[in-house]
């Protein structure tokens, strides 16, 4: 499955080398920092919980929002 996303969030990255497998951390807390409300949607039907939990227990830097986030869809 191709995830679909909005560029929105990556204004500073080349989306066209982007691995969905290889940059899921980065993608999933990417888009959960600054993703639209379907971007968020679309990255939780695409990734398993374990994927989103783990993506979040290794960031570093992430918004605290963001973070809060991921608590309130109970990822974290």
């Amino acid at each position: 499955m191709k995830l679909q996303i909005n560029k929105t969030a990556f204004w500073d990255t080349d989306m066209a080398q982007l691995d969905e497998v290889a940059h899921a951390d980065f993608i999933i807390t990417r888009i959960f920092q600054y993703g639209l409300t379907a971007d968020i949607k679309a990255v939780i039907a695409h990734y398993t919980k374990e994927q989103i939990h783990h993506a979040f227990v290794n960031a570093r830097g992430t918004d605290a929002k963001a973070v809060a986030l991921a608590k309130v869809l109970g990822y974290i």
